[in-house]
């Protein structure tokens, strides 16, 4: 049976702190499936990717969220109102699109035993994430007002939900409120703390560092909420769409809140500037490794270049004269290597991942990236090149032999990328400007 892959897919998403929360999961309930982060260019292209690769569902984040509503068919009410995507499911020929956001509010506030029905609320902006709380708000009968710079954005999610709305600097609303739930994407203090009221309860979507809000609050006494719990209750329903089974919330709570216990302490793979590239024969590997070179001024690591140049041989010849497994004895010599290397565009062979310890020294010293390709394409990209031992074989059979060994490889690929990318219908250099893209996001550049 082939694994099951899901994705979270968006731009930039190489941030994206989903896949250790649903991978934890799956390992806990014992299933054959992976989470990935899939890097595309609109949401078209995410579904289109998802198609080919025989992704089972995504989670979807910016900017994709709209765009992927007009997509796919609405499955909740949370779409057909927020007219927004974050989740969606392939199967049966079906495409459905979900909205967990609001499922995030609902369970961050029930987990820290707030109560909503009959209480007054206010969330602060008017994008996305704001439309999903004042969504999650209503519904559980909270009073809610709508606060943002621009007053007309309010009102429209006002009118949309049928709740209150007021501009951000009109906040008297604020002074009898039981929940304040800020979606504004900004560390910067908005609310002056004289308003704060000992007893209210706050929860703030910017999780990715303390806020002034959030310290205020700590300050005056109010009630602070992780804003992970928000991440963490929307990936739970996400989860249990994607699994129909019951979500492990603790393994899933444990998974999440490990990556930032410690927010100042880097592992190596942020500290190397390593990127592995991983994938099939024909998958654009070398073509990529050559674009980012050029691109970036990394060096290149070339393992299968390196066995040859040390052995003195082809690898058609070691294959033929010692056999695979001495082959794969020399690959994971060069690939213990990647510890000790900096700055480095390490390109990997097809089956440098077979080998466990192969795949957590990469893992553990490169952002890697698997480049995946159809068979069909990985065909045309081979013709005519007699190197590869494993391919050696009539035309016709080919493909077969292709789609044979990725099924056989694709978790091990799955469990070792940090960014997956479909390159086909793209150029080498689109395939390295995106990588380079998402390096520099997660890096902050």
């Amino acid at each position: 049976m082939v694994t099951e892959l899901f994705a979270v897919v968006g731009k930039p998403v190489l941030h994206s702190m989903s896949p250790q929360m649903h991978n934890a999961a799956f390992h806990a309930l014992g299933m054959d499936a992976v989470y990935v982060r899939l890097a595309a260019e609109s949401a078209e292209d995410a579904l289109e990717s998802a198609g080919v690769i025989g992704i089972s569902g995504m989670n979807v984040t910016a900017p994709f969220k709209e765009e992927m509503a007009a997509l796919v068919q609405a499955g909740d009410e949370a779409v057909r109102k927020l007219a927004a995507v974050n989740t969606v499911l392939m199967r049966d020929g079906n495409t459905i699109g979900y909205n967990t956001d609001p499922d995030g509010v609902a369970g961050a506030l029930q987990e820290s035993k707030v109560p909503v029905k009959g209480k007054q609320a206010v969330v602060l902006g008017a994008g996305g994430a704001a439309k999903a709380a004042s969504f999650a708000l209503v519904e559980g009968g909270a009073d809610v007002i709508v606060a943002n710079r621009t007053a007309e954005k309010a009102k429209a999610i006002a009118k949309m939900l049928g709740c209150g709305h007021c501009a951000l600097d009109d906040m008297d609303a604020l002074r009898g409120a039981d929940i304040l739930v800020s979606a504004l994407n900004t560390g910067e203090r908005v609310i002056e703390p004289v308003l704060l009221k000992k007893n209210i309860a706050v929860l703030d979507a910017n999780y990715s560092t303390e806020t002034a809000l959030v310290r205020d609050a700590k300050k005056k006494g109010c009630r602070t909420i992780d804003g992970r719990e928000w991440l963490l209750y929307q990936g739970v329903r996400a989860f249990e769409l994607f699994s129909k089974r019951k979500a492990p919330v603790a393994v899933m709570r444990k998974a999440l809140y490990a990556r930032n216990s410690k927010p100042k302490t880097k592992s190596p793979k942020h500290t190397t500037g390593n990127l592995a590239l991983i994938g099939m024969m024909g998958s654009g590997k070398d073509a990529t490794a050559k674009a980012l070179g050029r691109s970036s001024g990394m060096g290149i690591m070339d393992v299968d270049a390196e066995i040859e140049r040390k052995a003195g041989k082809k690898i058609k010849d070691i294959f033929a004269n010692k056999g695979e497994e001495a082959f794969r004895r020399m690959e994971s010599r060069e690939i213990r290597e990647v510890a000790n290397a900096r700055n480095k565009i390490v390109n990997c062979g097809g089956g440098a991942v077979l080998k466990t310890q192969n795949r957590k020294t990469l893992n553990r010293n490169s952002l890697v990236v698997w480049l995946w390709a159809k068979p069909s394409v990985m065909v045309k990209r081979v013709a005519g090149d007699d190197s590869r031992p494993l391919l050696h074989a009539p035309e016709h059979e080919k493909e077969v032999i292709l789609t044979r060994l990725l099924g056989n490889r694709r978790r091990f690929y799955a469990e070792t990328a940090d960014l997956m990318i479909d390159t086909g219908g793209r150029s080498a250099g689109q395939v390295a400007e995106r990588i380079l893209y998402e390096v520099h996001k997660a890096r902050g550049d």
